[in-house]
């Protein structure tokens, strides 16, 4: 039998000519290979509901797993190989999916394939991200990181620096500041990422109010001019609640924390190079 391959759709609607390709089988060398694109399901959901999705995905894993022991089992690859086991099975498929689930003739796709065509077949007619691993996010922590560590900053101010408990009686243990200088007053930078969980940012927050209260009492210790500029950047929320929490704190006029986009880091990286500036620890 010649090497072939069908393509998987779902089918919303007997009488519609909607479908969405979410699946591929090819049959060559006598060895049958199937998988199924994630991202197609998803976009299946909008068309057959996420309950009927979820039904149709355990079938898409059971087909795998049948089609997988029968690659893998020598008189089954045989058999499969014998007309007309192949389109019997086909037959079968769509029934057990009360044609949800509608497989291309294969008759129409019969060609010179090979078991490593499979993924190059599987992105030209599914998905064309089909095994390509996604590109890792840099996390926001980072790009902080990495701006400071470039920037102007570096050469006035202390960066990533542990505020030592015993100067600051507000917190239990070092803190860690992304900057920290003084020009008259204490000038402090700290970074929060809202794609985070909400509970840990809340607990973050509170943490940076309690630090910049104790900064606070240190600059009245030492007589200095006035409480201080305490910036804290963030980045886009991800959630509902992390928005919520966003927001809160924004409208929080009671909070000695100014609360930055992470886009406005550049004029406040302006302002410190053409302002004079010492190293909060050579204060300390």
């Amino acid at each position: 039998m010649k090497s072939f391959y069908s393509i998987l759709y779902i089918k919303p609607e007997p009488a519609s000519d909607e479908k969405v390709a979410v699946g591929l089988l090819l049959n060559a060398n006598k060895k049958p290979v199937f998988d199924y694109s994630n991202e197609k399901l998803k976009i299946a959901a909008n068309l057959v509901g996420a309950e009927t999705t979820d039904s149709l995905e355990r079938k898409l894993k059971n087909i795998k797993k049948k089609i997988t022991l029968i690659s893998e089992t020598e008189n089954q690859i045989e058999a499969f190989d014998i007309n007309p086991f192949s389109e019997s099975y086909f037959k079968y498929l769509n029934n057990y999916s009360n044609n949800l689930l509608v497989y291309s003739n294969p008759s129409e796709n019969h060609g010179d394939f090979s078991v490593d065509d499979f993924i190059d077949l599987f992105r030209l007619l599914i998905d064309k991200n089909f095994e390509i691993e996604d590109k890792e996010e840099e996390s926001f922590k980072s790009i902080v990181k990495n701006r400071i560590n470039s920037s102007v900053v570096k050469e006035k101010m202390d960066i990533f620096y542990k505020v030592p408990k015993k100067s600051v009686k507000s917190i239990y243990r070092d803190h860690t500041v992304d900057y920290i200088g003084v020009n008259g007053s204490i000038i402090s930078g700290n970074s929060i990422d809202m794609k985070g969980d909400p509970y840990s940012l809340e607990n973050k927050f509170y943490l940076l109010r309690v630090l910049v209260n104790g900064l606070t009492d240190l600059a009245k210790r030492l007589e200095i001019e006035n409480s201080g500029k305490h910036i804290v950047y963030y980045n886009e929320p991800e959630g509902k609640k992390n928005n919520d929490l966003l927001r809160d704190a924004l409208d929080d006029k009671s909070s000695p924390l100014e609360l930055k986009p992470w886009e406005e880091f550049e004029y406040d990286e302006e302002w410190i190079a053409n302002t004079p500036i010492k190293k909060f620890s050579e204060m300390i």
